[in-house]
């Protein structure tokens, strides 16, 4: 073994039997047929994160592919920490950025399966803590729907977060600007309803929204009634103590080892996970399998969720915290999360029940999924020939 491949550690992880012994030729011929083109695509795309680890100052990747509904395969490939020659392996837990938006919209939504609140009712009648600031626009029309699908009309793209080890900033503070290095707070930009503009400014508010109608932190709102009843045991808002040990180091663009980051944003930002558990949220929003949803969600909301929420326009197009995404002429709902030292995406094909997960624990991380990314589409889109 060269010392390229020494230096980019190679572990693959199968999850579970890819299919089931089947006695009928036919059915035979079918499957070995797909484990062929899994096995053909799991090559692929080692080759694709060695290269593109090496070249891009990206320790390692971890990347997840669901065929039919089901997580057929977990890759790891390369470090999760490059000085003590940590390998990645699916227990390791990275920081997702933006994705988190779509994890924490299954926490709001779930507020409004349990009557504490409507889609549509304006959100700021209920704060006590904060309020949205008086306005040319009105105020009264911001909702969770338009909140959640970037049609708000509310400011503030994203957070850069703190060094962990900060003492974090309430969320009163934060809506005020006070986390923001311009000091840009959370104030309506738009008429609710008539653009879409990501906000994730929109999201902090909604974090509040479930803290005061719950009373309860959303950090710990989010394992009691989301994560632990769908076993992610592995996902928090949260950066604890006990998850030091599985923690990824994160990487700048020029492949120094940096600081975690904290955010009193999680909802927009602030959420750590393996790859085994975002797969398996991935799942479950693919095949809105009722019995491994656990009461979490009923299939119906989360099938709402996935459909677009008007306004959008070439800028942008969302459902209720998912995103829709056409890169290589391929349809996709999910997400990608780009924050200091991490990247990470999500895609999910409803057609085919497919889809792929990744995560970086570097900047530059998007130059390595989006080439996988691109191998994984190519074979979708042979699927529908």
């Amino acid at each position: 073994m060269n010392m390229t491949k020494l230096n980019h550690l190679l572990i693959t992880c199968c999850i579970a039997i890819l299919f089931s012994c089947s006695t009928k030729r036919a059915e035979t011929a079918t499957k070995e047929n797909e484990i062929i083109k899994v096995d053909l695509l799991s090559t692929e795309i080692q080759k694709l994160a060695l290269d593109f680890t090496r070249k891009n100052n990206v320790p390692g990747i971890a990347v997840a592919i669901i065929q039919n509904g089901k997580i057929i395969s977990i890759q790891c490939i390369g470090y999760a920490d490059l000085a003590t020659k940590k390998p990645i392996t699916p227990q390791t837990i990275f920081n997702i950025g933006s994705i988190s938006k779509v994890v924490s919209a299954w926490g709001f939504m779930q507020l409004t399966e349990k009557g504490m609140v409507q889609l549509d009712e304006p959100i700021n009648q209920s704060l006590t803590r904060w309020q949205l600031p008086k306005s040319q626009y009105d105020v009264s029309k911001v909702t969770l729907r338009r909140v959640l699908s970037h049609t708000s009309g509310l400011s503030v793209h994203g957070y850069g977060g703190f060094e962990q080890g900060t003492k974090l900033l309430s969320l009163e503070e934060s809506l005020n600007g006070k986390t923001k290095r311009n000091g840009e707070s959370v104030y309506l930009i738009n008429e609710p309803g008539t653009k879409w503009e990501y906000s994730g400014g929109g999201y902090t508010l909604a974090q509040l929204f479930l803290e005061e109608k719950t009373n309860e932190k959303f950090a710990d709102y989010m394992k009691k009634n989301v994560f632990l009843p769908l076993g992610l045991a592995d996902t928090s808002y949260e950066w604890t103590e006990d998850m030091k040990a599985n923690c990824a180091t994160a990487y700048d663009t020029l492949g120094n080892a940096i600081k975690n980051r904290i955010f009193t944003e999680q909802a927009a930002a602030g959420l750590q996970t393996t790859v085994v558990d975002l797969a398996h949220f991935a799942e479950l929003s693919i095949t809105t399998d009722s019995r491994k949803l656990n009461k979490v969600l009923r299939p119906k909301t989360i099938q709402l969720m996935e459909q677009p929420v008007f306004p959008y326009s070439s800028e942008g197009k969302s459902g209720l915290g998912y995103r829709f995404m056409n890169f290589e002429d391929l349809q996709t709902i999910g997400h990608t999360g780009e924050n200091v030292g991490w990247s990470a995406a999500m895609f999910l094909h409803l057609p085919t029940k497919s889809g792929i997960v990744m995560l970086c624990n570097g900047s530059n991380g998007d130059r390595v999924w989006f080439p996988i990314y691109q191998s994984w589409a190519k074979t979708i889109k042979a699927k529908q020939m």
